[in-house]
Protein backbone atom coordinates (compact mmCIF):
# COMPACT_ATOMS: atom_id res chain seq x y z
CA UNK A 1 0.00 0.00 0.00
CA UNK A 2 1.15 3.73 -0.54
CA UNK A 3 2.41 5.60 2.10
CA UNK A 4 -0.02 8.84 2.85
CA UNK A 5 2.24 10.98 1.34
CA UNK A 6 2.68 9.58 -1.92
CA UNK A 7 -1.23 9.24 -2.15
CA UNK A 8 -1.56 12.89 -1.58
CA UNK A 9 1.52 13.47 -4.43
CA UNK A 10 -0.68 11.03 -6.81
CA UNK A 11 -3.79 12.93 -6.23
CA UNK A 12 -2.17 15.97 -7.22
CA UNK A 13 -0.65 14.51 -10.36
CA UNK A 14 -4.41 13.41 -10.96
CA UNK A 15 -5.41 17.29 -10.37
CA UNK A 16 -3.02 18.90 -12.76
CA UNK A 17 -3.27 15.66 -15.41
CA UNK A 18 -7.36 16.57 -15.84
CA UNK A 19 -6.58 20.28 -15.64
CA UNK A 20 -6.74 21.22 -19.26
CA UNK A 21 -9.50 18.32 -20.47
CA UNK A 22 -11.90 18.99 -17.54
CA UNK A 23 -11.68 22.91 -17.91
CA UNK A 24 -14.52 24.35 -16.54
CA UNK A 25 -16.33 20.63 -15.56
CA UNK A 26 -17.57 22.04 -11.94
CA UNK A 27 -17.71 25.27 -10.55
CA UNK A 28 -15.14 27.00 -8.69
CA UNK A 29 -16.48 26.78 -5.04
CA UNK A 30 -14.90 30.13 -3.61
CA UNK A 31 -15.18 28.62 0.38
CA UNK A 32 -12.85 25.78 -0.67
CA UNK A 33 -9.35 27.28 -0.54
CA UNK A 34 -10.72 29.37 2.77
CA UNK A 35 -11.62 25.93 4.38
CA UNK A 36 -8.46 23.96 3.27
CA UNK A 37 -6.06 26.87 5.06
CA UNK A 38 -8.80 26.46 8.25
CA UNK A 39 -7.78 22.64 8.28
CA UNK A 40 -4.60 23.18 7.95
CA UNK A 41 -4.20 25.92 10.70
CA UNK A 42 -5.48 23.44 12.76
CA UNK A 43 -2.92 20.91 12.47
CA UNK A 44 -4.86 18.32 9.91
CA UNK A 45 -2.93 19.84 6.30
CA UNK A 46 -2.55 16.41 5.24
CA UNK A 47 -6.48 16.12 5.35
CA UNK A 48 -6.41 19.52 3.60
CA UNK A 49 -4.12 18.06 0.67
CA UNK A 50 -6.32 15.64 0.01
CA UNK A 51 -9.37 17.24 0.15
CA UNK A 52 -7.92 19.84 -2.86
CA UNK A 53 -6.39 17.54 -5.09
CA UNK A 54 -10.13 15.44 -5.30
CA UNK A 55 -11.80 18.89 -5.55
CA UNK A 56 -9.27 20.50 -8.20
CA UNK A 57 -9.52 17.28 -10.34
CA UNK A 58 -13.15 18.34 -11.19
CA UNK A 59 -12.86 22.02 -11.24
CA UNK A 60 -9.73 22.91 -12.33
CA UNK A 61 -10.18 26.80 -12.70
CA UNK A 62 -9.93 27.67 -8.93
CA UNK A 63 -6.57 29.82 -8.35
CA UNK A 64 -6.72 30.04 -5.10
CA UNK A 65 -7.23 26.39 -4.32
CA UNK A 66 -4.38 25.91 -6.71
CA UNK A 67 -2.66 27.93 -4.75
CA UNK A 68 -3.37 26.58 -1.23
CA UNK A 69 -2.29 23.15 -2.75
CA UNK A 70 1.38 24.73 -3.89
CA UNK A 71 1.52 26.46 -0.23
CA UNK A 72 1.05 23.20 1.60
CA UNK A 73 3.72 20.77 -0.51
CA UNK A 74 5.87 24.08 -0.10
CA UNK A 75 5.59 23.50 3.54
CA UNK A 76 6.05 19.30 3.17
CA UNK A 77 9.35 20.59 1.56
CA UNK A 78 10.48 22.54 4.50
CA UNK A 79 9.07 19.96 6.67
CA UNK A 80 11.61 17.67 4.83
CA UNK A 81 14.54 19.93 5.72
CA UNK A 82 13.61 20.41 9.11
CA UNK A 83 13.74 16.55 9.77
CA UNK A 84 16.88 16.40 8.55
CA UNK A 85 16.38 15.47 4.90
CA UNK A 86 15.08 11.95 6.07
CA UNK A 87 11.54 10.96 4.72
CA UNK A 88 9.66 9.73 1.53
CA UNK A 89 8.70 11.73 -0.72
CA UNK A 90 12.23 13.85 -0.69
CA UNK A 91 12.24 17.85 -0.32
CA UNK A 92 12.79 17.94 -4.49
CA UNK A 93 9.55 15.84 -5.38
CA UNK A 94 7.99 18.24 -3.03
CA UNK A 95 8.74 21.29 -4.83
CA UNK A 96 7.85 19.25 -8.17
CA UNK A 97 4.46 19.08 -6.73
CA UNK A 98 4.48 22.81 -6.00
CA UNK A 99 5.60 23.76 -8.51
CA UNK A 100 3.07 22.38 -10.94
CA UNK A 101 0.17 23.31 -8.70
CA UNK A 102 1.62 27.18 -8.77
CA UNK A 103 1.90 27.03 -12.16
CA UNK A 104 -1.90 25.83 -12.35
CA UNK A 105 -2.80 28.75 -10.21
CA UNK A 106 -0.41 31.25 -12.24
CA UNK A 107 -3.71 31.03 -15.22
CA UNK A 108 -5.06 33.38 -12.20
CA UNK A 109 -1.80 35.47 -12.48
CA UNK A 110 -2.40 37.12 -8.92
CA UNK A 111 0.86 38.57 -7.66
CA UNK A 112 0.57 36.29 -4.28
CA UNK A 113 0.76 33.45 -6.58
CA UNK A 114 3.38 35.13 -8.59
CA UNK A 115 6.01 35.57 -5.49
CA UNK A 116 5.09 31.68 -4.34
CA UNK A 117 6.03 30.13 -7.90
CA UNK A 118 9.49 32.40 -7.33
CA UNK A 119 9.72 31.39 -3.86
CA UNK A 120 9.51 27.37 -4.90
CA UNK A 121 12.29 28.30 -7.17
CA UNK A 122 14.23 30.25 -4.68
CA UNK A 123 14.03 26.77 -2.24
CA UNK A 124 15.31 24.70 -5.53
CA UNK A 125 18.74 26.95 -5.22
CA UNK A 126 19.00 26.69 -2.06
CA UNK A 127 18.95 22.64 -2.13
CA UNK A 128 21.52 23.41 -5.19
CA UNK A 129 23.70 25.29 -2.41
CA UNK A 130 22.87 22.37 -0.23
CA UNK A 131 24.54 19.68 -2.88
CA UNK A 132 27.28 21.49 -4.52
CA UNK A 133 27.95 24.45 -1.97
CA UNK A 134 27.27 28.02 -2.46
CA UNK A 135 30.34 28.78 -4.86
CA UNK A 136 29.44 25.91 -7.30
CA UNK A 137 25.83 26.47 -7.10
CA UNK A 138 25.68 30.42 -7.71
CA UNK A 139 28.35 29.73 -10.83
CA UNK A 140 25.48 27.48 -11.93
CA UNK A 141 22.95 30.19 -11.66
CA UNK A 142 19.18 29.44 -11.97
CA UNK A 143 17.20 30.38 -14.58
CA UNK A 144 13.50 30.41 -13.13
CA UNK A 145 11.76 27.86 -13.92
CA UNK A 146 7.48 29.07 -13.24
CA UNK A 147 8.33 32.84 -13.77
CA UNK A 148 10.01 35.68 -11.72
CA UNK A 149 8.38 37.39 -9.44
CA UNK A 150 6.32 40.28 -9.71
CA UNK A 151 8.26 43.69 -10.46
CA UNK A 152 8.39 45.86 -7.75
CA UNK A 153 9.85 42.48 -6.15
CA UNK A 154 12.34 41.95 -8.14
CA UNK A 155 13.35 45.75 -7.54
CA UNK A 156 13.10 45.48 -3.88
CA UNK A 157 15.69 42.54 -4.49
CA UNK A 158 17.91 44.96 -6.52
CA UNK A 159 17.69 47.43 -4.14
CA UNK A 160 18.72 45.35 -1.03
CA UNK A 161 21.62 44.01 -3.15
CA UNK A 162 22.51 47.64 -3.44
CA UNK A 163 22.49 48.59 -0.22
CA UNK A 164 25.15 45.91 0.64
CA UNK A 165 28.96 47.03 0.50
CA UNK A 166 31.13 44.80 -2.18
CA UNK A 167 32.11 41.43 -0.17
CA UNK A 168 29.30 41.63 1.82
CA UNK A 169 27.29 38.54 3.34
CA UNK A 170 23.31 39.57 3.12
CA UNK A 171 21.36 38.54 5.79
CA UNK A 172 17.26 38.33 4.97
CA UNK A 173 14.76 37.91 7.27
CA UNK A 174 11.36 36.64 5.44
CA UNK A 175 10.74 35.32 2.67
CA UNK A 176 9.36 38.14 0.75
CA UNK A 177 12.98 39.23 1.01
CA UNK A 178 14.95 36.24 0.52
CA UNK A 179 12.60 35.64 -2.83
CA UNK A 180 13.21 38.75 -4.32
CA UNK A 181 17.55 38.94 -3.63
CA UNK A 182 17.69 34.97 -4.71
CA UNK A 183 15.69 35.65 -7.47
CA UNK A 184 18.18 38.44 -9.13
CA UNK A 185 21.07 36.96 -7.48
CA UNK A 186 20.79 33.57 -9.44
CA UNK A 187 18.41 33.85 -11.90
CA UNK A 188 19.77 37.20 -13.30
CA UNK A 189 23.71 36.57 -11.93
CA UNK A 190 23.73 40.13 -9.92
CA UNK A 191 26.19 41.13 -7.42
CA UNK A 192 28.39 37.48 -7.78
CA UNK A 193 30.51 39.53 -5.06
CA UNK A 194 28.00 38.60 -2.60
CA UNK A 195 27.00 35.91 -0.30
CA UNK A 196 23.42 35.24 0.48
CA UNK A 197 22.43 33.51 4.16
CA UNK A 198 18.99 32.42 5.08
CA UNK A 199 19.38 32.62 9.06
CA UNK A 200 16.14 30.55 9.91
CA UNK A 201 17.53 27.84 7.62
CA UNK A 202 20.93 28.07 8.82
CA UNK A 203 18.93 27.09 12.70
CA UNK A 204 16.95 24.46 11.67
CA UNK A 205 18.92 22.45 9.05
CA UNK A 206 21.94 21.09 9.38
CA UNK A 207 22.96 20.29 5.78
CA UNK A 208 22.59 23.77 4.70
CA UNK A 209 24.45 24.93 7.92
CA UNK A 210 27.40 22.84 7.37
CA UNK A 211 27.26 24.14 3.81
CA UNK A 212 27.28 27.92 5.05
CA UNK A 213 30.04 27.55 7.42
CA UNK A 214 32.54 26.66 5.06
CA UNK A 215 31.39 29.43 2.69
CA UNK A 216 31.39 31.48 5.78
CA UNK A 217 34.89 30.59 6.85
CA UNK A 218 33.76 29.45 10.57
CA UNK A 219 35.72 27.59 12.10
CA UNK A 220 32.97 25.52 14.52
CA UNK A 221 29.15 25.10 14.33
CA UNK A 222 28.28 28.28 15.49
CA UNK A 223 25.30 29.92 16.47
CA UNK A 224 24.05 32.18 13.24
CA UNK A 225 24.87 35.23 15.17
CA UNK A 226 28.09 33.99 16.00
CA UNK A 227 28.50 33.30 13.08
CA UNK A 228 28.18 36.23 11.42
CA UNK A 229 30.47 38.51 14.31
CA UNK A 230 33.08 35.75 13.35
CA UNK A 231 32.55 36.69 9.47
CA UNK A 232 32.45 40.43 10.06
CA UNK A 233 36.15 40.20 11.42
CA UNK A 234 36.66 39.39 7.26
CA UNK A 235 33.68 41.12 5.43
CA UNK A 236 30.94 43.47 5.94
CA UNK A 237 27.94 41.63 7.11
CA UNK A 238 24.46 43.28 5.76
CA UNK A 239 20.94 42.66 7.74
CA UNK A 240 17.88 43.18 6.11
CA UNK A 241 14.58 45.06 7.12
CA UNK A 242 13.15 41.72 8.40
CA UNK A 243 16.03 40.28 10.34
CA UNK A 244 14.99 40.00 13.87
CA UNK A 245 17.34 41.04 16.43
CA UNK A 246 18.47 37.61 17.73
CA UNK A 247 19.60 37.23 14.44
CA UNK A 248 22.01 40.86 14.64
CA UNK A 249 25.81 39.75 15.43
CA UNK A 250 26.52 41.28 18.82
CA UNK A 251 29.47 43.98 17.02
CA UNK A 252 28.21 47.47 16.07
CA UNK A 253 25.95 48.17 13.29
CA UNK A 254 25.80 51.19 11.27
CA UNK A 255 22.42 52.26 8.46
CA UNK A 256 22.91 52.14 4.85
CA UNK A 257 20.59 52.32 2.33
CA UNK A 258 18.19 49.72 3.23
CA UNK A 259 20.26 48.00 5.44
CA UNK A 260 22.46 47.49 8.76
CA UNK A 261 25.99 46.62 8.55
CA UNK A 262 28.13 45.07 10.29
CA UNK A 263 31.94 44.40 9.71
CA UNK A 264 34.94 45.91 8.07
CA UNK A 265 34.49 48.81 6.21
CA UNK A 266 33.88 48.04 2.09
CA UNK A 267 33.43 49.90 -1.07
CA UNK A 268 29.95 50.60 -1.52
CA UNK A 269 27.93 49.29 -4.74
CA UNK A 270 26.89 52.49 -7.21
CA UNK A 271 23.92 51.69 -8.32
CA UNK A 272 20.74 53.81 -7.15
CA UNK A 273 17.78 53.04 -5.23
CA UNK A 274 14.89 53.03 -7.01
CA UNK A 275 10.62 52.52 -6.39
CA UNK A 276 9.34 52.83 -9.90
CA UNK A 277 7.86 49.36 -9.89
CA UNK A 278 6.66 49.99 -6.84
CA UNK A 279 4.94 53.34 -7.12
CA UNK A 280 3.21 52.47 -10.69
CA UNK A 281 1.35 49.63 -8.31
CA UNK A 282 1.15 51.48 -5.29
CA UNK A 283 -0.94 54.01 -7.76
CA UNK A 284 -3.25 52.02 -9.79
CA UNK A 285 -4.16 48.70 -7.64
CA UNK A 286 -2.46 47.86 -4.55
CA UNK A 287 -2.05 44.54 -2.77
CA UNK A 288 -1.40 42.32 0.07
CA UNK A 289 2.26 41.41 -1.77
CA UNK A 290 2.93 45.20 -2.70
CA UNK A 291 1.97 46.16 0.78
CA UNK A 292 4.22 43.70 2.27
CA UNK A 293 6.86 45.67 -0.05
CA UNK A 294 5.98 48.93 0.97
CA UNK A 295 6.08 47.43 5.03
CA UNK A 296 9.95 46.46 4.22
CA UNK A 297 10.18 49.83 2.79
CA UNK A 298 8.87 51.52 5.60
CA UNK A 299 10.77 49.67 8.27
CA UNK A 300 13.92 50.70 6.36
CA UNK A 301 12.85 54.52 6.95
CA UNK A 302 12.45 54.14 9.92
CA UNK A 303 16.17 53.26 10.96
CA UNK A 304 17.23 55.68 8.30
CA UNK A 305 15.46 58.81 8.55
CA UNK A 306 17.56 59.67 5.13
CA UNK A 307 15.37 57.80 3.00
CA UNK A 308 12.27 59.83 4.06
CA UNK A 309 13.79 62.10 1.85
CA UNK A 310 14.79 60.90 -0.99
CA UNK A 311 14.09 57.18 -2.33
CA UNK A 312 10.40 57.27 -0.40
CA UNK A 313 9.29 60.97 -0.87
CA UNK A 314 7.24 59.65 -4.44
CA UNK A 315 5.02 57.59 -2.07
CA UNK A 316 3.34 61.26 -0.37
CA UNK A 317 0.80 59.75 2.24
CA UNK A 318 2.68 56.51 2.54
CA UNK A 319 6.35 58.15 2.86
CA UNK A 320 4.71 60.44 5.65
CA UNK A 321 3.13 57.90 7.00
CA UNK A 322 6.83 55.58 6.75
CA UNK A 323 8.45 58.46 8.32
CA UNK A 324 6.30 59.98 11.38
CA UNK A 325 8.59 58.72 14.04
Amino acid sequence: MACPSTRILAAALCACSVATDLLGQAAVDPSVAPRAMQLARAGARTEATEMLGRYLATAPDDGAAWRALGWFYLLDARQWHDRGHVGDPAGALFLDFAGAALDQALRGATDSALLLRATVDRERMMLGVELRGWAQARAAGFPPEGGTAPDYVRELGLNLLASCPVGGVLVTGTDLEATAVWGVVFGEGARPDLLLLLPEQYADDSVYRAAMLVTLGATTALPVDSALAEAAQRRPICLTPGVPAGVAPPVPTAVFRLVRVAGVPAAVDPMPLSIVDLLEVELAQPNAVEGEVLGLYQAAARANPLLCTTLLLPLGIHHRSACRD
